[in-house]
């Protein structure tokens, strides 16, 4: 996950939020759960942001 790709899914989480009505309250935070030495395509990543309840 380099930077590039974490703006571009940033960006795509932000823009589902908005079209589902859902109002972010926090700045989106990137979660990484492997050991850098896990092979690339085997990593899990998440983009996390906090959401207000309606």
């Amino acid at each position: 996950m380099n930077e590039d790709k974490t703006q571009q899914k940033t960006g795509e989480l932000l823009v589902w939020l908005k079209a589902k009505s859902i109002r972010a309250v926090a700045t989106p935070q990137l979660a990484r759960y492997n050991p850098p030495w896990t092979l690339p395509f085997l990593r899990r990543n998440e983009i996390l942001v906090e959401v207000a309840v309606p």
